[in-house]
């Protein structure tokens, strides 16, 4: 993932998740994640939906889901 594709990731989830609902609400989504391997992952992954990126700009460009995942982990890692 190019720096200027991370960044626009990071961006699209401060701007349409994290600065848009309370801390509080977050944790509390990120505690109530149940009944998977890994919560943090699944955390991750709810929260990259919810931010609405485009995902096909991340696969056009030659990235996986592991790719994905590793690039959220680093920016939500503060929820890990």
């Amino acid at each position: 993932m190019t720096k200027a594709t991370f960044g626009q990731l990071c961006d699209a989830i401060d701007s349409n998740v994290i600065s848009k609902h309370p801390l509080s609400k977050i944790i509390a989504h990120r505690q109530g994640i149940k009944y998977v391997k890994n919560q943090f992952v699944s955390f991750c992954w709810s929260i990259f939906y919810a931010s609405k990126f485009d995902c096909k700009q991340l696969y056009n460009e030659g990235l996986d889901d592991s790719h994905i995942e590793t690039a959220l982990k680093r920016i939500l890692s503060d929820f890990a």
